[in-house]
């Protein structure tokens, strides 16, 4: 467990200025020349070998805690995924969405099972599996227990290095605390996605940076401290405005609430 929380930025944020070998790399740059030290890598052009990504972001500065997408997606590359993360000495490969609609009580455990190797595979080479749960599987799996959600049977079924990536975006639309999720969990995350939004007057919701929308942040920045969470990383994966300002603006907001970039 960290002795501290460290601000980080989710490289999702910035899919589409990954997709060449130039612009990946001219794009860590940016991140680590505005002040970030710590990525989580996601969604960089999946034809890239793993070789080609872990380079640029030891050319860049930055160090990569490790690396997120759909579970779908990382079953299908998980050597090279695993690779990956073994050059950048990074400690977790996080899976989101059980792929279930509906979800159920009997899939969310078959799902556990699913996991089970990738979490001892992962295991032996010293790396967590996180889970990043969508609203949706925050829902409860019987609702005379509202409180027990599919996140909580997920992680009743699995080891304990099968561990919790939280994005606070979803847990606010599924109507839960942060603070709550967070002492409930505390001890089993490996990290906090910090992700803001509005809603407009016609209806639609936007993102913007961390500290520009709706969320009260306060209780989540004070219980990420307080249970000692790793890493809190920015995130935002749509923008009305210059991508690169809003990743700095996010950051300048974390700063600005006593996370350290390092």
């Amino acid at each position: 467990m960290a002795e501290k929380t460290i601000v980080g930025v989710q490289a999702s944020s910035l899919r589409t200025f990954m997709q060449t070998p130039d612009s990946l790399r001219e794009t860590l740059k940016r991140l680590y020349a505005m002040g970030y030290r710590f990525v989580q890598m996601q969604w960089w052009n999946p034809q890239f070998e793993p070789e080609l990504v872990a380079q640029a972001v030891k050319d860049s500065g930055l160090v990569c805690i490790g690396t997120q997408d759909f579970y779908q997606n990382v079953r299908a590359d998980f050597a090279r995924i695993v690779r990956l993360n073994e050059l950048c000495e990074s400690r977790s490969v996080c899976i989101s969405r059980i792929p279930a609609p509906p979800l159920c009580r009997d899939r969310v455990l078959d799902f556990a099972q699913e996991i089970l190797p990738m979490a001892r595979e992962l295991e032996q080479r010293g790396m967590t599996l996180a889970f990043h749960p969508h609203a949706r599987e925050w829902a409860p799996v019987d609702e005379k227990e509202p409180k027990f959600s599919y996140v909580d049977l997920l992680l009743e079924n699995t080891p304990a290095n099968v561990t919790l990536g939280l994005d606070l975006y979803h847990t606010a639309h599924a109507g839960l605390p942060a603070e709550e999720v967070l002492h409930r969990f505390e001890g089993r995350i490996d990290f906090v996605h910090f992700k803001d939004y509005i809603v407009k007057e016609d209806g639609t919701e936007t993102l913007v940076p961390v500290g520009q929308g709706q969320t009260d942040w306060s209780g989540a920045v004070r219980c990420c401290k307080e249970t000692a969470v790793p890493w809190v990383l920015t995130e935002q994966e749509r923008w009305e405005k210059d991508a690169f300002v809003c990743m700095q603006e996010s950051l300048s907001f974390m700063r600005g609430q006593g996370f350290p970039t390092e």
